[in-house]
């Protein structure tokens, strides 16, 4: 079943100020992180804030570094803007990043949680595909500036990649029927069936690979690397990143594969 909708009617509504939105009114000396609004229980903004498994990341990251809640400005960033946002100054460090998509652009830390790679296809369409061997033919949709496309291209050749610029158009595309699935880790995945697609999408279960979320700072700056690592030791230690993904459960139905959660972030 195909859905009818214009993208603002699919879609989530987004932070009305772009990159400069912002959570509350800062106070004295602020630290700007870079996150996602386009991800339901990892990243996303909703009535006026910044929520999810993400934006609990980031700030407990800092408010270890130094900062109260009143002096975090959280920042939209996307995956062609995010390291330009870093390099200009606009955001001190971003969350979300996808370990394999950082290349030699920027200064990696963590993991602090790894998912794995899959499908999301209208339920329709369950039974037709299961896998990415099914794909063949079929239209896969990938965000730009991400390593997924590549990856897709190279596991699934017969398929068509077709690139939007954020999980939004994905979503978009899949309900209208311009594409046949969208790729992405599955706890990407998970939020967007759960927050909406309830009864229209179903994530496939078929793992083909792992997808490791980091914090990436600018190029060069190992020792705020660094002190991110020992921080996100930290959290996963005193257990504040299991209540966390209690959250992303409560929220999505998620809970991240214990086999490989939570991540060592300093190895």
């Amino acid at each position: 079943m195909l859905w009818v909708c214009s993208a603002a009617a699919c879609g989530q509504p987004q932070p009305a100020g772009g990159e400069n939105a912002i959570s509350g009114t800062p106070e004295g000396p602020t630290i700007a992180i870079g996150v996602s609004a386009d991800q339901p229980g990892i990243g996303a903004w909703r009535n006026g804030t910044y929520t999810g498994f993400e934006i609990d990341v980031a700030r407990y990251v800092a408010n270890e570094l130094g900062y109260a809640n009143k002096q975090i400005v959280f920042k939209q960033v996307t995956s062609t803007t995010r390291v330009a946002m870093l390099n200009d100054g606009k955001v001190d460090f971003v969350v979300g990043y996808a370990i394999a998509d950082a290349g030699r652009q920027v200064t990696m830390t963590g993991p602090y949680l790894t998912a794995r790679r899959d499908l999301l296809v209208r339920d329709d369409d369950r039974k037709a595909i299961r896998g990415l061997d099914d794909m063949a033919g079929r239209t896969v949709c990938v965000v730009t500036g991400t390593s997924i496309g590549a990856d897709i291209r190279k596991k699934a050749p017969k398929a068509v990649v077709e690139e939007r610029d954020d999980y939004e158009q994905c979503f978009t595309s899949l309900m209208v029927g311009s594409s046949d699935a969208i790729a992405a880790g599955d706890a990407i995945l998970q939020g967007i069936s759960s927050a909406k697609g309830k009864g229209y999408l179903h994530v496939v279960g078929d793992p083909y690979g792992e997808e490791q979320y980091g914090i990436a700072v600018r190029l060069g700056e190992e020792r705020l690397a660094s002190d991110i690592s020992g921080i996100l030791e930290d959290m996963i230690e005193d257990g504040s990143w299991a209540k966390a993904a209690q959250t992303l459960h409560d929220e999505t139905g998620y809970t991240p594969d214990r086999r490989l959660n939570p991540p060592d972030p300093v190895s």
